[in-house]
């Protein structure tokens, strides 16, 4: 599994004319070594490189996912109320970090596709629980098999050993 050459994806979205690979992606991303321009203080800050590894990140989960409109929020959201069924939306927003009005509308946009729905919870009737809809799991299987894809395409370059020391690192950062 470590070799990094075996994890190259090929992106290919629905009309296109050829694939995207993640090669690609990369190629139009900043080069902060290489680049034309000297980054200066940025290319050796923590903060700017993962903006980069973001961008690129992100390009590759939505060519993976094939329907820009799932966002990375937006799959996040889907993930959490999978795997933590009758969560309540504020519980939601708050692992994710989002706003009241940004939860709202996250949740409204799943709902709206018929994965999720809200329901009055017995013991309280102000709060709701967030709950997967059979379309919903169907959903979310499929998407979670692509942000894996997209995922091994992201740390293609990278083996086995340092994805785990990468993940561990950026926990670090965030506890």
């Amino acid at each position: 599994m470590g070799n990094s050459k075996n994890r190259a994806e090929t992106l290919a979205k629905p009309g296109d004319a050829a694939p995207i690979t993640a090669e690609a992606v990369r190629r139009r991303a900043p080069k902060l070594q290489s680049g034309p321009l000297d980054y200066g203080l940025l290319k050796s800050t923590t903060g700017f490189p993962l903006k980069v590894v973001w961008i690129i990140g992100y390009t590759l989960l939505v060519k993976h996912l094939g329907d820009a409109a799932i966002t990375p929020q937006r799959f996040s959201m889907l993930e959490l109320i999978g795997v933590n069924p009758g969560a309540s939306q504020s519980q939601l927003g708050t692992a994710l970090g989002l706003s009241r009005p940004a939860t709202t509308l996250t949740i409204d946009f799943w709902q709206e596709r018929g994965c999720v729905d809200r329901r009055t919870e017995p013991n309280d009737r102000r709060s709701f629980g967030i709950y997967l809809t059979e379309e919903g799991e169907r959903q979310l299987e499929d998407l979670r098999k692509r942000m894996l894809t997209s995922d091994k395409a992201l740390t293609a370059n990278l083996t086995d050993d340092e994805i785990a020391q990468l993940r561990g690192l950026l926990a670090k950062i965030h506890q």
